[in-house]
């Protein structure tokens, strides 16, 4: 199901029990995962491409997300200029361990470029003093206590997630 809100920065392709509520799309065999198992196991596939190339390649997706051999599927509704992208960005969302699954459906509408990031990895590039939290702070013009207190939310939310391994991950609203 793509949920295309005009307000926000991204797109989003969900199954529909997700847009319904009745489950998460961070899961693993059927269950829930975890803080711990989501930055140990969780990641996406990124593809890049112009506006109409990805725009296409959604919706040939989109059946793959709501037979829940792909969990779920976010992507750029404009290039993130501010970061320093010229492209659209679609982030292809699973578990590390089904990751070749998903390479292998991505092959097969024509996607050559291998480029997996775990969401370990994001989320550092989030924290403050991470490139892409730094490099979007600089075109914001933000106030100073503005800017101490988006690296603060960061922190906490990121830090949640790693103090608390224990935990059912919750993810936030982008």
């Amino acid at each position: 199901m793509i949920c295309d809100n005009p307000q926000s920065h991204f797109i989003f392709i969900y199954h529909p029990d997700v847009v319904k509520g009745k489950r998460k799309y961070t899961l693993y065999q059927g269950r829930e995962m975890t803080n711990g198992e989501v930055l140990k196991y969780w990641g996406k596939w990124l593809v890049l491409g112009e506006k109409q190339f990805i725009d296409g390649l959604a919706v040939k997706l989109d059946p793959y997300v709501e037979n829940e051999q792909i969990p779920c599927i976010k992507y750029d509704r404009n290039p993130s200029a501010n970061l320093g992208i010229k492209e659209i960005v679609l982030m292809v969302y699973c578990d590390r361990r089904n990751r070749d699954k998903v390479w292998d459906i991505l092959k097969t509408f024509g996607i050559k470029l291998k480029a997996w990031v775990t969401e370990m990895e994001t989320m550092a590039l989030w924290m403050p003093g991470g490139i892409l939290m730094e490099r979007w702070l600089t075109t914001q013009n933000f106030a100073k206590s503005l800017e101490d207190e988006i690296r603060n939310d960061a922190r906490m939310r990121l830090s949640y997630i790693h103090n608390n391994p224990d935990e059912i991950f919750t993810s936030w609203v982008q």
